[in-house]
């Protein structure tokens, strides 16, 4: 198995927003051809080579809501009990009856600007994860067979808790599970009960209606906002507030939170979306896929709601790449 180094956060390939610019695969891309596309462990395989879940196996819908505390940090905010919803300041989940997973927000039908240029896209309600998908919930998917295990993963062999995986590392449940491929990302949020969320619906989830740059609005991004600057290209940040310079837990940063409640979306690790026109299709390997938002390791200009990432093959994975997950809203 071919692995690049972790830490390699350098220019590797071009930076494109929407077509525009380039993009950097700044974390390091690691090849996971042995099980990474079917995300086997202890699943069985389907014929399309993705991991069918178990029978017999719940989903995580019991999944604990969050709640906020806020502690001001240099700018920077933690977010540590999981027990209660995000607060955005337009709260549309009791005007609208319909029902999301406990741990997701209700992104409400209607029009809102997407892209660089930006157009008018018309939507239906539908959910999103608050944060990205975490250890935890990673690992209760790898108990109950839908997810293929880490230990054979070979950055999980490695002794330098720095970079391995999150889901390698002891004590990190509440950090986001990282080294996701394409297919791993898939697998996970199917045997969820979710599905990865579209380009438009990420953006929408991360962008709010109005056209902003940001997840936070127009003002340009800080130490305090996103977790990201913590490369050897994007510096700026490395050190702050005393957090590491790599993937942090989900709950930081709440004033970078966006106009529907979702944390984390400019920066931690990127995340895999949806890009197959016939979602019964496999893709095969080398097929280019889609992950939207930036990483801790990129900053400045990268850090945007426009930030896309369409030159990483479905069956590579770093430690900037996770996932959150999306659903169609339900009636309750």
């Amino acid at each position: 198995m071919r692995e690049a180094d972790p830490r390699g956060s350098q220019p590797s390939a071009a930076w494109i927003w929407f077509g525009l610019g380039a993009l950097l695969c700044a974390s390091g891309c690691a090849h996971q051809p042995e099980t990474g596309r079917r995300g086997t462990g202890q699943a069985a395989e389907s014929e399309s080579g993705l991991a069918e879940p178990s029978d017999g196996n719940t989903s995580p819908d019991d999944r604990e809501q969050q709640t906020v505390e806020k502690e001001s940090t240099d700018g920077l905010s933690n977010w540590n009990d999981r027990d209660g919803s995000p607060e955005p300041e337009s709260s549309h989940a009791s005007q609208h009856p319909v029902h999301c997973q406990p741990g997701m927000a209700y992104i409400p039908p209607g029009v809102f600007l997407y892209g660089p240029v930006p157009v008018e896209v018309d939507m239906v309600g539908y959910c999103l994860d608050v944060v990205e998908v975490t250890v935890a919930e990673w690992n209760a998917c790898v108990e109950a067979g839908g997810c293929e295990g880490f230990e054979t993963w070979e950055s999980c062999q490695q002794a330098d808790e720095e970079f391995a995986p999150n889901q390698c590392v002891p004590d990190r449940d509440d950090y986001p599970a990282n080294y996701l491929n394409w297919y791993r990302a898939e697998s996970f949020c199917r045997w969820a009960g979710k599905r990865l969320p579209t380009s438009e619906e990420w953006e929408k989830g991360a962008r709010g209606t109005d056209g902003r740059m940001h997840a936070w609005g127009e003002a340009p991004p800080h130490c305090g906002l996103a977790h990201q600057g913590r490369g050897p290209v994007f510096d700026e940040c490395i050190g702050f507030a005393g957090l590491p310079d790599r993937p942090v837990p989900n709950h930081h940063y709440l004033d970078g939170v966006s106009p529907f409640g979702l944390l984390g979306t400019m920066g931690n690790v990127r995340e895999w979306v949806e890009f197959r026109e016939d979602l019964s299709e496999v893709p095969p390997e080398g097929t280019l896929g889609l992950s939207r938002g930036a990483e801790y390791g990129l900053g400045e200009w990268a850090i945007s709601v426009l930030a896309v990432d369409s030159l990483l093959a479905v069956e590579l994975a770093s430690q900037g790449h996770g996932v959150r997950c999306a659903a169609d809203a339900v009636a309750p």
